[in-house]
């Protein structure tokens, strides 16, 4: 993964754990801190070198932000920069000082370290502020001297206020030479100025009163809606793929070893059966180790550094995978991305824009992530679906990843149901997922053993308002990356109300998380503002509801259907006997992707789909009537 430079102190704060507040914390009211003054000044040359100095005063609003901010700590790259506290304090709203006394300013080599010995360049600085409580003014300054940049002459800036936080004022100088070209915009609110005097440049960027905005939900990243100040050397996106290819192509060296393995692997395929079986061995047998500070976060490590030690970030296995496949003829280049739920880019060029490294098969027009851990190939994971990317040569040029066709990710389930006269229910459903879908299961799976699926699949009961009295889960194997993933549940609940004249049955469906319950969840409100993104493109779930000796189901066949540009969706109703019945749901969607445009038609398609399946079916018990319903649809 590519590193991040240069973030103010929210930005830090956000990566360090407050980017997943809710809507009701980023109230003003109920913020933890807020930014009272940000100010930094840089003095760039030519080589990409800079000195930066920062001051900035941060206020605790409530506990939470007090044990957060009272002892805070800055990474930098010990082997490119020196990172220095020149003052630093708490400031009482009655006016007195509190000064941090030199020894609560600690140097250390970050722990995670231990896991990477190359990266032991990674050094913090923390501060540990005294006598600080709500309300109070936390101030610092600091000096940065960037000694060495990531790429000969070139120097990228960006500064971002999350959309959740309070900014009363952040205000960005940046001081270079007359004849250095630049790239600036501010987004947001930032308003920015630019003068020349003598032989130096001036460029200014001012935010003032930011004030915390709400995110839909199902949108874009945060920091895509942030206010955003950016200055580059950068002239557009390609160069920032010229520019890593002059690192990514020695490291992408077919030497003896790399050759060795790729016969091994591939034995006699050829084509893409050869693809499949190189991207199979280097997702498991590479162990993604990210800890990026200075050069390693832009400058991979070699394909034999790589295979010999069977660990790397995500710019390692993606040199170790083009090598592999060069070696057998297969061209392949690495492939820049932002990886997460952001679609678009900004107006100038950077490197922060960046996080992560992919790799391209442009043959067979194949995306394939090397540290996926379950994607299985022709499927990336969610995060790098329907972004723009840079395809990395000596000539890079801009693309887009794909993840918009439905036929990517599709879910087919079954499950049978005996209702019981003592109101008690048995299921068993089966799951078959591919793509995305497939993925998602294998990733969550895979963090909880195999003891636990019973306990997974009683919590996910548990919120869809079931309580199980026993439940169980099994798989398939989730090493395979070519076929679909299968999950088996079974899950009984103990006896309930027993069956008589109007009751109503409320069945569930498991671990079924692209149910139409779950998916109006999702599309919460009719209008958006940003694309939006769905985990399945097509779906089927059939149920097969079977009610106790003398229940008998009053219901005929027939089928309901709603479509508009969104997709479209088809209930039928299928009685296999007196006391049996089948549902089945269809739901097939035209997009992954919706753009603010297209979204309400999907509102649309979804909430009447979903109003459809609450419908219920009628049944008798000799002349009493009994009503069951589905609240908790399929798909």
């Amino acid at each position: 993964m590519l590193s991040i430079r240069k973030l103010p102190l929210a930005v830090a704060i956000s990566v360090l754990g407050f980017s997943a507040f809710s809507s009701a914390q980023a109230a003003t009211e109920g913020l933890p801190f807020k930014i009272v003054a940000y100010d930094a000044t840089y003095n760039l040359h030519p080589n990409g070198s800079y000195t930066a100095r920062i001051h900035e005063i941060i206020s605790p609003l409530s506990h939470f932000g007090v044990q957060s901010l009272a002892q805070f700590h800055k990474k930098y790259p010990a082997k490119m920069a020196d990172l220095q506290v020149n003052k630093a304090y708490t400031l009482s709203p009655s006016g007195k000082k509190y000064v941090v006394d030199k020894n609560r300013i600690y140097t250390r080599t970050l722990p995670v370290v231990a896991d990477a010995p190359e990266f032991s360049d990674a050094k913090a600085i923390t501060v540990v502020f005294p006598h600080v409580a709500v309300g109070d003014d936390l101030v610092s300054d600091w000096q940065e001297d960037f000694k060495k940049p990531y790429f000969p002459n070139q120097v990228s800036i960006s500064h971002t206020v999350p959309y959740f936080l309070k900014a009363e004022q952040v205000h960005i100088v940046v001081h270079a030479p007359a004849d250095m070209k630049l790239y600036w915009a501010g987004s947001g609110a930032y308003q920015d100025t630019h003068s020349i005097q003598g032989n130096t440049q001036t460029i200014s960027a001012t935010l003032k009163q930011a004030h915390p905005e709400h995110l839909q939900p199902n949108a874009v990243s945060p920091y895509q809606i942030s206010p955003t100040f950016t200055l580059s050397t950068f002239p557009n996106w390609e160069a920032i793929g010229d520019a890593y290819w002059k690192y990514a192509e020695p490291a992408e060296k077919v030497t003896p070893e790399v050759q060795k393995l790729a016969d091994k692997i591939a034995g006699d395929k050829t084509g893409k059966a050869a693809v499949q079986a190189l991207y199979d061995w280097t997702v498991h047998h590479i162990r993604w180790v990210g800890v990026e500070t200075g050069l390693s976060g832009y400058k991979p490590y070699p394909a034999d550094t790589t295979l010999t030690q069977r660990y790397g970030d995500c710019k390692a296995a993606a040199a170790l995978l083009v090598a592999l496949l060069q070696a057998r003829h297969i061209e392949a280049q690495p492939v820049i991305i932002r990886a997460g739920n952001d679609f678009g880019l900004q107006k100038v060029a950077n490197l922060q824009r960046f996080n992560h490294v992919i790799v391209y098969v442009p043959q067979y027009d194949l995306y394939l992530d090397a540290t996926s851990g379950y994607a299985p190939m022709g499927t990336i994971p969610f995060p790098d679906v329907y972004h723009p990317v840079i395809l990395v040569s000596d000539h890079s040029k801009m693309a887009t990843t794909p993840g918009d066709s439905p036929a990517a990710s599709g879910m087919t389930g079954t499950e049978q149901v005996s209702v019981h006269a003592d109101g008690s229910l048995d299921a068993s459903e089966s799951l078959h997922l591919t793509g995305y879908g497939a993925w998602i299961w294998k990733d969550l799976l895979a963090r909880v053993p195999m003891s636990e699926y019973g306990a997974v699949l009683h919590q996910a009961l548990a919120r869809t308002g079931v309580m199980a009295q026993s439940s169980s889960l099994k798989t398939s194997s989730t090493h395979s990356l070519n076929e679909p993933f299968i999950i088996h549940a079974n899950w009984q609940t103990a006896p309930g109300v027993p069956l008589s004249n109007g009751t109503r049955i409320h069945l569930h469906y498991g671990l079924n998380t692209a149910s139409l319950r779950n998916l109006t969840a999702r599309l919460s409100s009719p209008t958006v503002k940003y694309p939006a993104f769905m985990p399945y493109g097509h779906g089927e779930w059939s149920t097969v509801v079977t009610l106790p000796k003398g229940f008998s189901w009053k219901v005929q066949k027939h089928t309901e259907q709603v479509k508009n540009a969104a997709g479209g969706f088809t209930e039928t109703i299928d009685p296999l006997s007196a006391g049996q019945l089948q549902v089945t749901y269809h739901m097939a969607l035209a997009h992954l992707v919706y753009s603010p445009e297209q979204y309400p038609d999907l509102y649309k398609l979804v909430s009447q789909a979903y109003a459809i399946s609450q419908e219920g079916f009628a049944g008798n018990r000799a002349q009493q009537n009994l009503v069951c319903l589905a609240s908790t649809t399929g798909l």
